[in-house]
């Protein structure tokens, strides 16, 4: 009795929960996209404008038409040029405005019903009233976090030194290259220092290498790296010390790239919203407003700023935002804005292969390609694994540059030069790292020595800690008294009964056969006794 009134409870409470959600999602104030009406509703409790813009909200393509229509242009007809100028005409396209309202797709059969009474009977008023009322508001208050607050102040001193050197983006991109890698130098000083000191035991570990050399069985080879890693704790080397310099500059080169790709954002110290309000304008269709272009892949307001140049003029009358005016003020910052052109070419765009910035992908690759050749001159490379490391190392010479041409054509061309500027900073320092700090060189002599005092000191038969009651790994051939060969199997023995002996033959008093060559002279013998005798 007491679970059937409980059941009943939960019953009733979830249809009242299940009845207050469909009440809150009506009346809702955003509404969701294909949201169905009610059969029920007429024109006077829903009108075609809260239709339109509270229950069914257009796409980003069927709000581009309508915006379009209530210009005075149909976007839908036939041969419209997309790239045309389309100034404001005062006049509403009904037409076009119906055609945008086709991509609206309701959901049931109950909102198609209301969809078409709204779309026939729509008028130019109501046009002007739904794209009035789909306005946004953006936000331009800065609200940083921490890491945006110092990207902003980097981007700060990049804007001082792009105007120390004239205004230009570019050139300020390489200085501050040089500035960067003068902030770093400490880093690549303590990686140089950890070269140095791997470097100095290499003869060691080459000896080593040499004992296991032409074995490839797993324990063995797990044997010489165990060997190796004591050999680097005895003498207070960590291999992994290298790499922390490395993890270091990762997250700060990733950190410069959001600063040189998004200067409206870091070096102008504009609010986020700002950057998305630009794409907005600037990828929306002329007949809507926009200025109707087409950008590439990468993210940021570089290319944007680049392409707009002194044409952001009608953002202050953009249909897509209710305070599109304080959007142009925010974005008319004078000469603070960079130049982006280099020689009277815009290196903001994005390179193409029917422009001439397709040169940049280009001596990317092969600035990316030679920096990677003549740094590892310079830098010192580990124990080579002879023809697997030289493979790995040709194919990193390859894939590498390759990414970096794939990188540099979906960026803006002033991405590409801040990259193979930073490449030849890289091989510069590499070489200068290499002069005053120079990594040692050993000879024939020095490899020879190191194997003969691995010779001549004896292995320990606890240097390798196992678990307790592992097994030692042991190979098939023998090197040291730790690593003796597995006896071979004995099979097992059956024992005999033991036989009783047989008698010993009675001693014979007869004289033994004496051997032929070996008689005794008997006359000789009886002088010598009648001799005695007297």
């Amino acid at each position: 009795m007491k679970k059937t009134r409980i059941v009943r409870i939960a019953a009733v409470a979830l249809a009242l929960l299940m009845l207050s959600a469909a009440m809150l999602s009506l009346t809702s104030c955003g509404g969701n996209k294909g949201q169905a009406i009610d059969s029920k509703w007429t024109a006077a409790d829903v009108d075609a404008v809260t239709y339109f813009t509270r229950i069914v909200p257009m796409s980003p393509e069927a709000r581009e038409k309508f915006v379009a229509a209530s210009r005075g242009y149909n976007m839908s007809a036939e041969g419209f040029d997309k790239n045309a100028e389309a100034p404001d005409k005062g006049t509403v396209d009904l037409d076009g405005a119906k055609a945008a309202l086709e991509l609206v797709k309701p959901q049931d059969d109950a909102s198609k019903v209301k969809f078409e009474e709204f779309r026939t009977a729509l008028t130019a008023e109501q046009v002007k009233e739904i794209v009035t009322r789909m306005r946004e508001t953006v936000s331009l208050e800065t609200d940083n976090g921490p890491i945006d607050t110092l990207l902003v102040w980097i981007g700060k001193f990049l804007q001082i030194i792009t105007k120390i050197t004239g205004g230009k983006y570019v050139l300020g991109l390489l200085v501050f290259a040089v500035v960067v890698e003068i902030v770093m130098l400490p880093f690549g000083i303590k990686q140089q220092k950890n070269s140095i000191k791997q470097a100095k035991l290499r003869p060691k570990e080459m000896a080593i290498r040499n004992k296991y050399k032409g074995r490839t069985d797993q324990a063995t080879q797990q044997k010489m790296a165990q060997e190796i890693q004591k050999m680097y704790q005895e003498e207070g080397f960590n291999p992994m010390g290298g790499c922390l310099p490395l993890l270091i500059q990762l997250p700060v080169i990733l950190a410069l790239y959001q600063i040189v790709i998004d200067p409206l954002r870091y070096v102008l110290g504009k609010a986020a919203t700002l950057t998305q309000a630009l794409t907005t304008y600037c990828t929306t269709a002329k007949a809507a407003g926009g200025l109707g272009i087409a950008i590439g892949n990468g993210k940021g307001s570089i290319e944007l700023l680049a392409q707009a140049g002194n044409k952001l003029e009608g953002l202050k009358n953009f249909a897509y935002f209710s305070n599109a005016g304080e959007c142009y003020e925010a974005l008319n910052v004078g000469s603070a804005m960079p130049d982006f052109t280099l020689f009277g070419i815009n290196m903001g765009n994005i390179p193409s292969f029917t422009s001439i910035l397709v040169l940049v992908p280009i001596l990317t690759f092969v600035f990316y390609f030679f920096s990677m050749k003549i740094t590892r001159k310079f830098t010192y490379q580990p124990a080579a694994q002879d023809a697997q490391m030289g493979c790995s190392n040709n194919m990193m010479d390859i894939t590498m540059p390759l990414m970096s041409v794939y990188i540099a054509f979906i960026v803006p061309a002033a991405v590409g030069i801040y990259w193979m500027f930073k490449s030849v900073i890289t091989t510069l320092k590499s070489f200068i790292m290499s002069r005053v700090m120079p990594i040692p060189t050993f000879t024939e002599e020095d490899y020879k020595e190191a194997e003969k005092a691995l010779k001549g000191k004896k292995p320990s038969r606890h240097a390798v800690e196992r678990p307790e009651g592992a097994s030692k790994p042991r190979s098939l051939h023998y090197i040291d008294e730790d690593d003796e060969p597995l006896p071979p199997p004995v099979p097992d023995k059956v024992e005999e009964p033991v036989k009783p002996e047989p008698p010993k033959p009675a001693a014979s008093k007869a004289p033994a056969k004496q051997k032929k060559g070996n008689v005794p002279n008997l006359k000789e013998d009886r002088k010598n006794d009648d001799n005695e005798n007297k």
